[in-house]
């Protein structure tokens, strides 16, 4: 494996793992100028798998435990830089983050940077809802000074919905007219400066070019490890 090899831990869901694979060579093309095949990155991707812990937290422990043997896999095979392509399993990030002697990056961090640095203050989160109860936005968010605020109970269960049908390769307009619809009213009554895509799967259907200042969590990832692979 070459020095600078990338790690991906994907699966959670898997399409939103391709889409975010067809994210990387794009941009190493459009932002790198990738050609020939010995230009772009090399790239492991680990498909896991993994037990439903999202919404059965029951099956926490058996995910923890297959996680850890892929993050130290891709260290077995000399990944630089490893990455989670799941913002819920950042949950368990720290805990898998002490397996890894790669340099393991979290989504979470690169987005709270990411709002920071476009000057956002206050923004809304839209993400599974167990993301949103675990805190891992606001709490990231919060640090750099920047308020995160959630939808409505009943507007989250909407999202996990349209989440849903995503992971099982099922989006269709209907979910990105949903998604414009309910975005523009959420930013609407709270007055918000932006919004972060919390979630994986919603940047495959959710209609960014409408709105501005749309933090997406798989823009931001990708860029990072580009960077990180180009400039070493």
């Amino acid at each position: 494996m070459g020095s600078r090899t990338i790690g991906i831990i994907g699966g959670m869901g898997p399409y939103a793992s391709s889409y975010f694979y067809e994210l990387l060579l794009r941009k190493s093309n459009e932002s790198y100028g990738a050609k020939n095949n010995d230009d772009y990155p090399e790239i492991l991707i680990n498909s896991v798998p993994v037990p439903d812990f999202i919404s059965n937290t029951k099956q926490r422990g058996k995910a923890k435990k297959m996680l850890i043997s892929r993050v130290k896999k891709l260290n077995s095979f000399g990944c630089r830089t490893i990455a989670m392509v799941c913002n819920t399993g950042h949950i368990l990030h720290t805990e898998l983050s002490k397996h890894s002697k790669s340099e393991f990056v979290s989504m979470i961090d690169l987005v709270a940077d990411e709002t920071q640095v476009s000057k956002l203050k206050k923004v809304g989160i839209l993400a599974t809802q167990t993301t949103i109860k675990s805190g891992l936005y606001r709490k990231a968010l919060l640090k750099r000074g920047i308020l995160a605020i959630s939808p409505t109970l009943k507007i989250q269960k909407i999202h996990e919905v349209i989440i849903r049908d995503v992971l099982a390769g099922k989006e269709n307009e209907s979910h990105t007219k949903q998604l414009d619809i309910l975005t523009r009213d959420f930013i609407k009554k709270n007055k918000l400066d932006g919004i972060i895509l919390g979630c994986t799967e919603l940047p495959l259907v959710f209609p960014k070019r409408k709105f501005r200042n749309v933090v997406d969590c798989l823009d931001v990832l990708s860029d990072n490890l580009l960077m990180r692979y180009y400039s070493k």
